[in-house]
């Protein structure tokens, strides 16, 4: 298991012998310790709620390419990722605010002054790129000789997230392993699915111009645009990222790719269900973490 550190600056005693419980202070303040991430996501969130106007850092083993990641709290120093990697962000001192206010300025310029650096210090908005994550399930692997049994997407904007979701309806019988798998039936699509072509009239409708996003997001894309063509529809034309790729070039060291073990990873600890809504829920929330992801979104539209 991966070597975790801590250092904490005025902080409470009962903070200190929590951290005692797990780790060694090996000198004031440093605690060191040798456990799996998810204690070390239990012990950082106890070191938030609890080090209040103190500092804290995390330090730990992470499979980048430089074999660590960290984070700060209420330290002047903090993290700054550049493809995928931590560097620390020093923030620079305005060191002439005081040379310039202090030589005999008018009480205007003091004024046009104050009134400059309040403009400065005005909080600017965070561009952001809106997206929707994608998911689908299906009869089977391949889009050739399988059907879409089910279609979802969200909607992701900077205040709002909407969702979208509907079962397809099928004359074909379900394979015991999807059933097992999904837990949808052919009663359940008979019964509560929609034509495929109102279903994807829909979807269409709902993601309109947006980048999509998805995990293994070919796949997803490959049935709905030889489904679209089966009906003479056109393709997909959207721009897509796939989740997975960036994973990947995020963490190079994983043992596998599999959206369950990536979930764990990036300390989501769900049970992917394998159902089209509930797994683009699991997917945005993947998106939330995944830092490549995040440059994307946040960069200048």
């Amino acid at each position: 298991m991966p070597i975790t550190v801590i250092t904490l600056k005025k902080s409470s005693p009962s903070l200190r012998g929590d951290l005692s419980k797990w780790m060694q202070e090996i000198a004031t303040g440093v605690y060191i310790g040798n456990f799996n991430p998810k204690i070390r996501e239990n012990l950082w969130e106890r070191v938030q709620q609890s080090v209040g106007t103190g500092e804290a850092t995390l330090s730990y083993a992470c499979r980048n390419e430089i074999g660590y990641d960290f984070r700060t709290l209420n330290t002047e120093r903090s993290v700054a990722y550049l493809d995928g990697l931590p560097l620390v962000s020093i923030p620079v001192s305005e060191n002439n605010d005081q040379d310039e206010e202090g030589f005999g300025f008018s009480n205007a310029s003091k004024i046009h002054y104050a009134r400059k650096k309040q403009g400065s210090l005005a909080p600017k908005v965070k561009p952001f790129i809106p997206y929707t994550v994608i998911d689908i399930e299906t009869e089977g692997l391949d889009s050739n000789s399988h059907s879409i049994i089910e279609v979802a997407a969200l909607s992701v904007e900077p205040t709002k997230v909407t969702m979208f979701s509907s079962l397809v309806r099928t004359d074909n019988v379900v394979p015991e392993n999807i059933i097992q798998l999904t837990g949808i039936t052919s009663q359940a699509l008979k019964k509560e699915g929609l034509p495929i072509e109102k279903v994807l009239d829909d979807f269409l409708k709902f993601i309109g111009d947006d980048l999509i996003i998805g995990y293994g997001v070919n796949f997803d894309l490959e049935f709905i645009n030889k489904t679209l063509k089966q009906l003479n529809k056109g393709h997909i034309m959207n721009k897509a990222i796939d989740l997975k790729k960036l994973v990947r070039k995020e963490n190079m060291y994983l043992n596998d790719y599999k959206l369950e073990t990536v979930l764990q990873f990036y300390g989501i600890n769900k049970e992917v269900p394998y159902r089209a809504l509930d797994d683009s829920k699991l997917i945005y929330e993947l998106s939330t973490k995944v830092n490549l992801f995040q440059d994307i979104i946040n960069s200048d539209a």
